[in-house]
């Protein structure tokens, strides 16, 4: 597979057994971003606490989204691993201090943002959305194995 110069994927942010922020993790010349669409099953000073950690701005306003949560160059990527139990849908993230587990896959808890961008016509999302997408999150993970390993 020939590895595009950019990618951009959903990407849900995990923290333990249940929580999770719907965004999208993106590639543009060499440099990689995630970009916090809601607060998903965050509580605010989770989000806070999150932001923090990473050096990324407050989440304070009523239109404080989206947030980016780092951007990096792909120098800095330590790792990127897709455990066998993801079933290529999802992976680890190292860089840092940081290691972040992504999903490509909807989890169950959760629904796709309502967030809009001209760049993501494709991801508007909303309530009431029960499909989760399978085989669009394997193919996100095959290129991000390709693109981060």
């Amino acid at each position: 597979m020939k590895a595009p110069n950019t990618f951009s994927s959903k990407a849900w942010l995990l923290e333990g057994p249940i929580h999770s922020i719907p965004g999208i993790l993106h590639l543009e010349d060499r440099t990689l971003s995630y970009l916090i669409l809601e607060s998903g099953t965050f509580s605010e000073s989770k989000l806070k606490s999150l932001l923090e950690s990473h050096g990324a701005g407050t989440s304070e306003g009523d239109s404080k989204y989206p947030i980016q949560l780092f951007s990096i160059s792909l120098d800095e990527v330590n790792t990127f691993h897709i455990p066998w139990y993801y079933f290529g849908a999802g992976g680890k993230l190292s860089f840092a201090k940081h290691e972040l587990r992504f999903s490509f896959v909807k989890p169950q808890n959760t629904v796709e943002p309502t967030y809009y961008s001209e760049s993501f016509l494709e991801w508007r999302g909303g309530k009431g959305q029960d499909e989760v997408n399978i085989l669009e999150g394997k193919s996100s993970g095959k290129t991000w194995k390709a693109l981060l390993s």
